[in-house]
């Protein structure tokens, strides 16, 4: 949505097919990171199966062609659903961290 329309702000934890093609997906969205219309915030976990670390890497190059504020987190210790207390993968400092940091992203970049 970031990329095909400018809304704002937002906020990525660990999404599928970002860095790679997944889901059916035509393609990697990481393609489109130049074309950005809207700040964006991505959250991923150093060991997330499904996102590697060398393509949020790529991600986080590919983000330099953006005309709009970006930022990349990455979390050691993390994995593919840190965020959601009802997993296993639950990983409650990154968690805590990354959830701070998607509200301070918006309070920065959404109008009161």
């Amino acid at each position: 949505m970031a990329a095909r329309r400018a809304i704002g702000a937002g906020v990525g934890f660990y999404g599928g097919g970002i860095t790679h093609n997944s889901q059916g997906m035509a393609g990697p969205l990481a393609h489109e990171a130049g074309s950005l219309q809207t700040p964006w915030l991505g959250l991923f976990g150093d060991e997330d199966a499904m996102i590697p670390v060398d393509g949020v890497e790529d991600l986080r190059s590919a983000l330099g062609e953006a005309d709009v504020k970006t930022e990349i987190v990455r979390y050691p210790g993390a994995g593919h659903g840190f965020h959601c207390d009802a997993r296993e993968s639950y990983h409650e400092s990154s968690a805590e961290d990354g959830w701070r940091r998607a509200l301070d992203w918006f309070s920065s970049h959404l109008a009161a």
